[in-house]
């Protein structure tokens, strides 16, 4: 557990909260904020479900608001004040720091907008705001947010419509109307929330904080997170890391396209970051990634409300064959197997099902299933070694009793030896009084199928990230033991040269430096050498350009393939002055490189710098067409030897690595070990800004061989 920083403690559990702004037209944020806190939320005329606190209004004209005195300014409250939340025009608000600090308060909600998402005046005022903050130390949630809710204090300073119940979800969100979508939806399924804060703009208060709180929340059993963009991504990972060994988060990221990062700008007026940086920081630091509302939602539930698996073995237990083949289906799509019931188990259930049922997994226990029926299936699965996990499904029949199977469900549920966790789907009752009976009972229940085995792949998922994060780390038989300093001296002496992307030579010695294989080859300056060397070489061999014009060499003819004599080779060398001279005039060309023909299956193993969280490797399958495939994996590094079989493990061409179609069989702890390798290469020489192994290739005895790379340089002054 991290350590939260008690300066969020305003914000969650305030003994008073004062409203900058507060308003008697109804129809006024500053209305909406104070109604919120007196009552709970719109619609209510009870206090009792109000905050519990001291309320005080603050308006300069003076009077009463929902039967509270208004105070001019904050000064004449004459009380100390915990929470202050602020809904007046913005170019009044900098000022205003200097009365929050004088009533002794040090946390201030801006629900307010009109600041950096304005753009650079907005940004100026923004500054201004944060400053004066920062020298009173008061910490600031906001702006342009729709402000916290923590139903455990009854405190709703928000203008949303309504308050959730208290429950085990913190939900973290840069987006108000996200929060009071969630708030709905939590309403009509009878599941609550710990905290909700929309962060607006983040100008002060930002995710980090808030996780860190959370963590340490003892109602916050799951975090969910809506992001646009973390403004120190670096330490946001390092946050999201330390808690998700505690606390699971479930994350939905916005502005995963060039048209939602333009809108998130507009938004908040924070861009939104690379989203192969973003999916990579979640799935190293255990984050579960959700594309879609309903599963950012559906995970959340059944992270917080059920026990972790022990495994990925599911069982479904049902009563129509159709929904239980669909959850079949979307079991394999994540990651999740059917787990091969036992001899004992199928004995148990032949004694309380008739003698149709499916004798297989899905259970299919028939359409006219009781309630008792049910109950006993389940009890006999949730006990049986073999499974670590449950859905149950139901469709209504003429002859079953949702309510009472519901029941059942819950009373197998609670019973004192059930320790594996269950969700469920009875199709066309959500939102029912069928569904609420298993939500209020911590009992996940979703419309569809495929939902409810969308949550279960994230508890097991989650499961297995725990197991790996808690293994030790494996060791690897080491390749030769790198000369860092060598390679950085090589690329300082490019940069010296006034190369930016490094002579193919050059990178070939920085990899040989840092304790990669390359395939054999040498470097000669005209066509002569060029001959002498392949013939030592030995034939066929590669012929390719050297130039520090150009980029990709394939692109514009830099390469010629399976030359056999050194008349090939000649001519090769002809081609590619030619070929390059028509597709790109100009180009320098240094010499050639003779290379022995390497063939198997190509990978490439890549990395570039991402402004917010640093250094971005890559893995995936490569060649000529890695940019149309697109079948790569990102990690941040540093990186560990588990991160890195996680990466190859992530590939989607699997088969293609573990030897289809006579295809050599990768090493995988090899492969594994050159990333370690090059994270290391790039972690001791910042000057890489990009760097490219592509291919390398698998070979059947040697291997893994590169035979082509590409280092950038940074710029020097």
């Amino acid at each position: 557990m991290v350590s939260p920083d008690p300066s969020m403690n305003p914000f969650f559990a305030p003994r008073s909260v004062a409203v900058v702004g507060a308003s008697s037209r109804d129809s006024s944020v500053g209305y909406a904020v104070l109604r919120n806190l007196v009552f709970g939320g719109a619609g209510k005329r009870d206090r009792s479900a109000g905050f519990p606190g001291a309320i005080y209004p603050v308006n300069p004209k003076g009077g009463e608001i929902l039967e509270l005195p208004v105070f001019t300014n904050l000064a004449a409250i004459g009380e100390p004040v915990d929470l202050t939340v602020v809904a007046i025009p913005p170019r009044f608000i900098p000022g205003l720091m200097d009365e929050i600090s004088a009533a002794g308060c040090r946390a201030a909600i801006i629900i307010s907008a009109g600041f950096a998402e304005m753009g650079e005046a907005g940004h100026a005022l923004q500054d201004e705001m944060v400053a004066r903050a920062r020298a009173h130390g008061i910490r600031l949630i906001g702006p342009n947010c729709l402000g916290v809710i923590r139903p455990h204090s009854r405190l709703n300073a928000s203008f949303g419509a309504a308050a959730p119940p208290p429950g085990r979800i913190g939900v973290l969100s840069q987006s108000g109307a996200l929060v009071t979508g969630i708030i709905s939806y939590a309403e009509r399924e009878q599941f609550g929330l710990s905290a909700a804060v929309s962060l607006g703009s983040k100008a002060d208060v930002n995710d980090t904080d808030i996780l860190r709180w959370l963590d340490g929340d003892p109602e916050t059993k799951a975090i969910a997170i809506y992001v646009e963009a973390f403004p120190d991504p670096r330490a946001a990972y390092e946050t999201m890391r330390e808690v998700s060994k505690n606390t699971p988060i479930v994350a939905l990221k916005g502005g995963a396209t060039a048209a939602g990062a333009k809108a998130a700008s507009s938004h908040t007026g924070s861009l939104a970051g690379s989203l192969a940086a973003y999916s990579a920081a979640f799935a190293q630091a255990g984050v579960l990634q959700a594309s879609s509302v309903r599963d950012f939602l559906g995970w959340s539930r059944a992270l917080a409300y059920q026990p972790t698996p022990a495994g990925k073995r599911l069982a479904i237990v049902t009563n129509a064959g159709g929904p239980g083949v669909l959850s079949a289906d979307e079991a394999g799509r994540h990651g999740v197997e059917l787990a091969e019931l036992s001899a004992e188990t199928m004995a148990a259930l032949d004694q309380v099902l008739p003698s149709v049922w499916s004798r297989g997994n899905p259970v299919d226990i028939i359409g006219d299933a009781t309630p008792e029926r049910y109950r006993e299936a389940i009890n006999i699965i949730g006990r049986a070694p073999e499974v670590d996990g449950v859905v149950v499904i139901m469709t209504v029949q003429a002859m079953t009793d949702p309510e009472d199977t519901a029941r059942a469900i819950v009373h197998a549920h609670e019973e004192p030896s059930w320790k594996k966790p269950v969700v469920s789907s009875f199709l066309g009752l959500q939102g029912t009084a069928v569904g609420s009976t298993l939500d209020r009972h911590g009992i996940p229940e979703f419309n569809t199928p495929e939902t409810a085995i969308a949550a279960m792949g994230a508890l097991m998922k989650r499961g297995a990230w725990l197991r790996r994060s808690s293994a030790p780390e494996r060791s690897f038989a080491n390749m030769p033991a790198p000369d860092l300093e060598r390679a950085r001296a090589l690329v300082r002496d490019g940069q010296a040269a006034g190369q930016t992307n490094l002579d193919l030579a050059r990178a070939r010695d920085i990899l040989a430096a840092a304790g990669i294989r390359y395939n054999g080859s040498g470097t000669a300056a005209n066509e002569d050498e060029a001959v002498a060397l392949a013939d030592e070489v030995g034939y066929p061999v590669v012929v390719k350009v050297v130039s520090p014009d150009v980029l990709h060499k394939s692109d514009v003819g830099g390469v010629v393939l399976h030359v056999i004599d050194g008349a090939g080779v000649r001519e090769a060398c002809a081609k590619i002055r030619a070929t390059i001279g028509e597709h790109q005039p100009g180009a320098r060309i240094d010499g050639f490189t003779i290379e022995e023909m390497v063939s198997g299956t190509e990978v490439i193993v890549g990395m570039s710098r991402d402004p917010g969280f640093g250094p971005l490797l890559m893995v995936g399958m490569g060649g000529i067409f890695v940019e149309v495939y697109k079948d790569v994996v990102f990690r941040l590094i540093p990186l560990s030897r588990r991160d890195a079989l996680e990466m190859i493990g992530e590939i989607r061409a699997q088969p293609l690595l573990d030897g289809a179609r006579r295809r050599p069989v990768l090493d995988r702890d090899e492969l594994a070990e050159v990333l370690i390798r090059v994270s290391h290469l790039v972690d001791a020489v910042p000057e890489i800004a990009e760097l490219d192994i592509n291919p390398l290739v698998i070979t059947a005895d040697r291997g893994l061989v590169a035979i082509d790379a590409r280092v950038i340089a940074d710029e020097t002054e």
